[in-house]
């Protein structure tokens, strides 16, 4: 995923933008140009002079200048609308990205729902800016002086003949106001799909980022992604024609009241400068009088969103792509020296110095607190250690990150408290992108016990899982982890209370299959179950903020 580094997010930049941008431009100088080429003219040649044969070229050289007026307008909005759906676009993969890249587990960790409704409802923020407001400060800002030059006092008898002549302006509006929520609605819609799916993949960041499956999720997130955008295009189009058409119409009942009150000027029942005050101050005031206080509110909200935005966007980029399938590895084998493991920068356990090799059984055992997790994910490379040095099957890392983080995913398979699975199919969960073949999943399920259960579904590997495995049994969904963990073959399995939710069968069974993998992996488990700690070949017990081995 390319970062687009240096962009500032309130400013778009590219075609779409600076159409917007000259489209308001050149309406703010018709908007101008009117005064001389219908208000002026009006004034001096078929009122003053009363050479009342011009005033059909002058009506017609009006209403040109209003349609082109709002055709601009049309494609003012139109295009900052292009703009902003692609802004929005590119900003939720670059944030997704980041997202998945956090650290687990910081005490000010944000829920994965909190951090998916920032996302979307402050890029809501910046959209609407983009969309309403950025148009309005190019155009209205440029017509404000002469706006204010051309006030003039207004005829109550012509506003109200305005008024009823406004009408079909309020119908059309009315109309397209209707597509417009109909647009909207569907926009909305796939906005909560995208949630969802946002959501999801931030919840389970630890798991995607323990198989280097970002691109997998970022493939898993492009359709919804494309999805919001293009309804986001349709419900442009529609609220793009509420004020051109209104304007038009609203034009349209300038010039016939114009001409009835060049007529009534004409009889004496008006005065020429009324007639010009009012045509200057409707169509001249009303528009930058009502959009630029908006324009500034808008800017005033994005301009926050976008500093939460941008505390969001501090992550490294993710590799590109997916993992390659990575080769069988056999045996495993853990070193640590010196570690102290935490998070935010505070070290909640020190380590006695190890050298664990595999195979074999070794269970973390301990009162709840102690920093058991913050290890296990320190050595599953998803937590930088406080101090100290590890080495996890060949793979070193320090305070500065993972030396190999491609190596160390194919080495060393993660099992995370809770089974982590993802809405989609069963191959989706078990090969999360990493390019395995269905051979290599249907071993994985047959090493865990659940080939035949899971062969018998319908639809076998391509059988729908709803979102953390709803339809499956607790154990069920535990061994479909571990079997994800097993397929690249990694020399060492790490699990963070695989038995904590689980009845005494299952969990018996669980701890049956974690002693048989203990004969050809090194499998590092996390526990508090008497019955783990008794079949483990070595026991290392955390307390009072230490982790030593049991006497």
């Amino acid at each position: 995923m390319r970062r687009p580094a240096g962009e500032p997010l309130l400013r778009p930049a590219g075609g779409w933008a600076a159409t917007g941008a000259a489209a308001a431009v050149v309406g703010a100088a018709l908007r101008v140009a009117i005064v001389p080429w219908f208000v002026t003219p009006l004034f001096d040649r078929v009122l003053a002079e009363g050479a009342m044969d011009a005033l059909p070229r002058l009506l017609l050289v009006g209403a040109a200048v209003a349609s082109a007026g709002s055709s601009l307008l049309f494609a003012q909005d139109l295009a900052f609308g292009r703009a902003a759906a692609h802004r929005t676009r590119v900003w939720r993969e670059r944030l997704h990205g980041a997202l998945l890249q956090r650290p687990p587990g910081g005490s000010g960790d944000p829920t994965s729902g909190g951090l998916a409704t920032r996302v979307l409802a402050d890029l809501r923020e910046v959209e609407t800016y983009v969309l309403y407001g950025l148009g309005s400060f190019f155009a209205e800002g440029a017509t404000l002086a002469v706006i204010l030059a051309l006030l003039a006092w207004t005829d109550p008898l012509a506003t109200a003949a305005l008024l009823l002549l406004a009408i079909p302006a309020v119908l059309a509006t009315r109309a397209i106001g209707r597509a417009v929520e109909a647009a909207a609605d569907h926009h909305q819609a796939t906005i909560e799909q995208l949630g969802a799916r946002l959501q999801e993949h931030t919840r389970h960041r630890e798991t995607l980022r323990a198989f280097g499956a970002f691109g997998f999720a970022a493939r898993r997130l492009e359709p919804l992604n494309r999805a919001v955008e293009a309804a986001l295009a349709r419900r442009t189009r529609w609220a793009a024609l509420t004020t051109p058409v209104a304007q038009i119409l609203v034009f349209t009942a300038i010039g016939v009241l114009v001409a009835w009150l060049t007529r009534a000027v004409g009889e004496g029942r008006t005065t020429t400068g009324e007639l010009v005050g009012f045509v200057t101050l409707v169509v001249l005031l009303a528009t930058p009088a009502q959009l630029l206080p908006r324009a500034f509110a808008l800017r005033q909200q994005a301009r926050a969103a976008a500093v939460r935005l941008r505390a969001l966007d501090r992550a490294p980029p993710p590799p590109a792509g997916d993992p390659a399938a990575p080769a069988a590895a056999t045996g495993g084998r853990l070193r640590t020296r010196g570690l102290e493991v935490g998070f935010d920068g505070g070290a909640v356990m020190a380590c006695a110095d190890l050298a664990l090799t595999g195979p074999g059984l070794v269970v973390i055992s301990g009162p709840s607190g102690m920093g058991k997790t913050s290890w296990l994910r320190t050595v599953a490379g998803l937590l930088p250690p406080v101090a100290g040095r590890l080495e996890v099957a060949g793979v070193a890392i320090d305070a500065g990150g993972v030396a190999d983080d491609a190596s160390l995913r194919s080495r060393v398979g993660y099992v995370p408290q809770g089974a982590a699975l993802l809405s989609g199919t069963l191959r989706d969960n078990l090969a999360l992108g990493r390019g395995f073949d269905d051979g290599a999943l249907r071993a994985a399920l047959h090493d865990v016990g659940l080939g035949a259960a899971l062969a018998a579904r319908v639809g076998g590997l391509d059988a729908p899982l709803a979102e953390d495995g709803a339809g499956l049994s607790g154990g069920q969904q535990q061994r479909l982890a571990i079997a994800r963990a097993l397929v690249g073959r990694p020399g060492l399995l790490l699990l963070d209370e695989p038995t904590a939710a689980l009845d005494e069968a299952a969990e018996g069974d669980l701890i049956a299959l974690l002693r048989r993998l203990a004969d050809a992996h090194l499998v590092v488990v996390v526990s508090h179950r008497a019955g783990l700690v008794a079949v483990a070949d070595r026991v290392l017990v955390a307390s009072d903020g230490r982790l030593l081995e049991a006497t």
